[in-house]
């Protein structure tokens, strides 16, 4: 019989706010969304952008384009479900802007009711999402990398569906995600 989960990751952009639209507005691109290629994750390569080119609007934002992302439409019925589960910490990579972490920052202050008179508390911040993976831990992320990273460590992972990654053609998320950690879970 399989033992409780410890803990689950939720990684932010992707699976709780809605980064590549915003990011897609900011470009002056958001029709790219209607024809976007199936598992393809590189947002510069699709707009024919250079990285470099791409990153900088987005910089120039500030902390405001991180604190201002939309939540998705399942953003508290999917935290309802993860918590079901196991105690959640959100789990998200910066940019390399340090005005990323503000913004991340304020925007979890802003969607997480405080508990017991206390901010939310319950994430980390950093792109080596691996680190802290280890069994009975599992890893709710948008990138396949990321998801295999943390198996390869150690941890369970979910890669939750999205237009750019392998599970492109899942349509319930939310089904999908908890009938993965029922799996997961025993």
């Amino acid at each position: 019989m399989k033992q409780p989960l410890e803990r689950i990751f939720l990684d932010m952009d992707g699976v709780l706010t809605d980064f590549v639209s915003a990011a897609l507005r900011l470009h002056g691109r958001l029709e790219a969304l209607e024809d976007w290629p199936e598992g393809e994750r590189d947002i510069p390569r699709i707009l024919k952008l250079s990285r470099t080119q791409y990153w900088k609007l987005i910089d120039e934002q500030g902390a405001d384009f991180w604190a201002s992302l939309k939540p998705f439409e399942w953003f508290s019925q999917l935290v309802g479900l993860v918590r079901e589960f196991a105690p959640i910490t959100i789990l998200t990579a910066p940019s390399i802007s340090p005005s990323s972490l503000e913004g991340k920052v304020r925007w979890l202050y802003e969607h997480f009711p405080r508990e017991n008179g206390r901010v939310f508390n319950s994430y980390l911040i950093g792109s080596q999402k691996d680190l802290v993976a280890r069994s009975k831990r599992v890893l709710i992320d948008d990138a396949d990398i990321n998801v295999e990273a943390f198996r390869a460590a150690g941890g369970e992972a979910i890669l939750f569906p999205q237009l750019w990654n392998s599970n492109f053609a899942i349509q319930d998320r939310l089904e999908y995600v908890r009938t993965e950690l029922h799996a997961l879970s025993g």
